[in-house]
């Protein structure tokens, strides 16, 4: 009896264990009559992790680069000119940087987003056919920890532009807001408290899935020109002009002298692709949701060059213009702004920085939602499918956002923000791998099903889950840019070549990974097409053409043009199969 009472105690807490997971799994995704609509094994898949289906596909030509064309219509694009600047280099030397920076990431945002558009999986599944099904899980851990980070930190940002908003409309009630936090707390009451309710306000588009989002990255394409251009217009009409922009580079006029022309275009260079680094790997999240491949194409890449050129120049030439009559420069967007409620308390200017304010404050959510928050979410997806959906990711994403306590990490921890801002060292070598893996490796094909296969002999399993090829290429790139990486630390124990090196992080450890990969599989070249297929040539995106989205033909089981699931690979070889309409395989 004692043991029969023991044996029920030890039972229950498993039969609860068992019962709360089961009660939080992912629900399969079904049609309207009850039948599901994909098979994949849910250790490796679900509704949002697989390739999304074509009433989902929501996204058309113009989404993408309005997002991408004005994501840098806000505080971090705004503030890039200051970066710059601190930097070292002239306001010529920067604007030199700023164009071909701007070049290389236009050019790398279309690759990115060509296997998202083609195939419809995003940046999880993707990584499975580069990296393996288990090599991939560290690179999506990896990109999720600083979506979490910066999601706190844009958070942060936004708490600013609202705090301004309240002294427009508050006036000295606001500005006499009693500060019950001490110094070491390194955030004001009125800041936390502006902090807390711009969380609550992203909060409730935490709930919206991506398909949907995309009406917000247009509003914001209409709103950023018209505020930013305003801004611009109101900084040049009431300071110095254009005439005062070479007050910008006075301060790196020693540098100038001091600095060859090539180390200084490079160091802005690699400053403009750490401010786009983390969002080119974002890239498939988005494009999975466009209907057609030119959604994805080149108008994102020229949006993207043609904005970050323009935000540049208006930023830095506004805050010169001001720094001419006022003896100060405010690269800061929301200190900009206080400045000019300080200098001009009128009902006129009030109302001017109010708008201004929040329309950035609008552009920071909107940033965090596309560059932080949805990939989040995919990230969890590739990591727990069976229990974590895109739209539970994110949620958890805002939770986690207030936990890494942002005002910390920028007041207390320079070292760490310095990590953050060398997130291309990382990032870059992995856009590489990947890069040539689709274009080089595979000739632009990508077996779908496979993605979601996790036995030993499948098509992306390499050896015990992972291509150490891909991982060995990935490393050789990130060394290169380590010794830079560490003299941000310790800067006497770094050569000034190692330094430099870390000047040309994002292009060195991006043409590193390349050459290392792009050698790699001519010496060891990769299986591009499952077992049963081995011996049709590997034509260039052969599985994207004639709908085929990364399925052979009678791979996919269909009834009345409804997608039921894959075959099984006995069935694939059938010209009958039971009352599916399923067509034979072309071998």
């Amino acid at each position: 009896m004692v043991q029969l009472s023991t044996r029920a105690g030890l039972t229950a807490p498993f039969q609860s264990r068992q019962a709360f997971l089961s009660f939080i799994q992912v629900p399969e995704a079904v049609d309207s009559n009850g039948v599901a609509v994909c098979e994949f094994d849910s250790k490796w898949s679900n509704k949002d992790l697989e390739p999304t289906p074509p009433q989902q596909r929501t996204w058309t030509w113009y989404n993408l680069p309005l997002y991408w064309g004005f994501t840098v219509f806000g505080p971090t694009g705004w503030n890039v000119a200051a970066s710059l600047i601190n930097v070292g280099l002239t306001w010529q030397q920067a604007f030199i940087s700023c164009i071909i920076g701007s070049l290389i990431a236009g050019a790398v945002v279309m690759a990115m987003a060509r296997p998202g558009v083609q195939y419809h999986v995003g940046f999880p599944a993707l990584t499975r056919s580069v990296m393996g099904m288990y090599g991939s899980y560290f690179f999506i851990f990896i990109r999720a920890v600083v979506c979490i980070v910066w999601y706190g930190i844009q958070s942060y940002y936004g708490a600013n532009l609202l705090a301004v908003c309240f002294r427009c409309v508050f006036g000295h009630n606001w500005t006499d807001f009693k500060n019950s936090l001490p110094l070491s707390a390194h955030v004001t009451g009125p800041v936390l408290l502006c902090f807390f309710l711009v969380w609550l306000m992203e909060l409730p588009f935490m709930f919206v899935h991506p398909t949907k989002i995309h009406y917000l990255f247009t509003v914001k394409g209409f709103i950023m020109p018209v505020a930013t251009l305003g801004l611009f217009g109101w900084c040049m009409a009431n300071g110095s002009g254009i005439a005062a922009i070479d007050l910008a580079s006075a301060s790196s006029a020693k540098a100038k002298a001091s600095t060859q022309l090539v180390w200084s275009i490079m160091t802005g260079i690699n400053v403009i692709m750490g401010t786009l680094s983390p969002m080119l790997i974002n890239q498939p999240d988005l494009a999975r949701y466009c209907r057609k491949t030119r959604d994805a194409g080149w108008i994102q890449g020229a949006s993207v060059f043609m904005s970050k050129v323009l935000v540049y120049f208006l930023g830095l030439a506004a805050t010169a213009s001001m720094q001419g009559v006022w003896g100060k420069a405010y690269w800061n967007i929301w200190d900009l702004l206080t400045a000019i409620l300080d200098h001009h308390w009128t009902a006129g200017s009030r109302t001017a920085v109010f708008l201004v304010s929040l329309s950035f404050l609008f552009s920071a959510m909107s940033v965090n939602f596309g560059a932080n928050s949805i990939p989040f979410g995919a990230d969890m997806t590739g990591l727990f499918p069976q229990y974590l959906t895109i739209r539970r990711g994110q949620v958890l994403c805002a939770v986690l956002g207030i936990c890494v306590v942002p005002w910390e990490l920028i007041a207390s921890a320079a070292s760490f923000l310095s990590f953050l801002g060398s997130y291309n060292i990382f990032m870059a070598p992995l856009c590489a791998v990947i890069l040539v893996d689709y274009a080089f490796a595979r000739s632009g094909n990508i077996h779908v099903p496979s993605l979601f296969n996790g036995s030993k002999h499948s098509l992306y399993w390499f050896k015990g889950g992972v291509n150490w090829l891909g991982v060995f290429a990935w490393l050789a790139g990130v060394s290169m840019g380590l010794p830079g990486l560490v003299a941000q630390y310790q800067p006497k124990a770094v050569s000034v070549e190692g330094q430099r090196m870390y000047t040309m992080g994002w292009i060195l450890t991006f043409c590193t990974a390349a050459a290392v990969y792009f050698v790699g599989i001519k010496v060891f070249p990769p299986r591009v097409y499952p077992a049963g297929f081995e011996d049709m040539p590997p034509k260039w995106e052969y599985l994207a053409k004639e709908g085929r989205e990364g399925f052979f033909d009678g791979e996919r089981v269909t009834r009345d043009n409804v997608v039921l699931g894959v075959a099984s690979p006995a069935l694939t070889d059938s010209e009958e199969v039971l009352d599916e309409k399923v067509s034979k395989p072309e071998v």
